[in-house]
């Protein structure tokens, strides 16, 4: 895991010709998907841009940015901006499906859920499911270098403006992450990962 990790960077120029398998998307997508959050609320999506129309739309909302319009794949997380009693208890009726337990035995975890998050203002919660949404990322990034797939996570774009052209109401765009294959032009390949060392990351106590 080390090896592929040091492999993997920010792709800056990707090989349009080169697409990423549905397999192995799939397995990204459930990686993902299998991601820890907070409560296991996930309160987070993706949209998967496919369409060439709506990319060519969303690379000039992202500055110009060519993977956004060269990779493979092109992901958008969304969060919600708001979390009501009706998102919370879709979450509770998942949890009777999966596990199959009763659900008066969720009232109070349900409780604990909605008192915590009702006392965050609209601000406060976009950053809260923001992080939530930063874990999945990190998911994804971490498998597709195990399957040998690029990838690209992106805040450099206008969220508005992709809210707009993804007919976004009650969700806000705030990350992109895009997957496929380096073009043999992108020089930064090349360059030598730049991390602390270890001594300097960690401290024992």
């Amino acid at each position: 895991m080390k090896n592929v990790l040091t492999w993997r960077y920010a792709t800056q120029k990707y090989d349009p010709t080169q697409k990423v398998s549905e397999e192995n998307m799939q397995e990204i997508l459930e990686a993902i998907n299998s991601a820890p959050t907070s409560y296991g609320l996930q309160p987070f999506r993706l949209i998967h841009v496919k369409s060439p129309e709506l990319r060519t739309q969303l690379r000039a909302a992202s500055y110009d940015q060519s993977p956004v319009t060269d990779a493979s794949e092109l992901l958008v997380f969304t969060v919600n901006r708001n979390m009501d009693s009706e998102h919370i208890n879709s979450y509770m009726k998942r949890i009777v499906e999966v596990r199959q337990v009763e659900r008066e035995k969720l009232n109070r975890f349900e409780q604990n859920i909605a008192g915590v998050l009702g006392n965050l203002s609209s601000a406060e919660l976009i950053a809260w499911n923001t992080k939530q949404a930063y874990i999945g990322l990190g998911f994804g990034l971490v498998m597709a270098a195990h399957l040998g797939i690029d990838s690209t996570p992106m805040e450099g774009f206008q969220k508005d403006k992709y809210d707009e052209i993804l007919g976004l109401e009650d969700d806000h765009s705030v990350l992109v992450l895009t997957f496929g294959y380096r073009s043999n032009e992108d020089h930064t390949q090349h360059n030598k990962k730049v991390r602390k060392t270890i001594e300097q990351l960690v401290t024992i106590k």
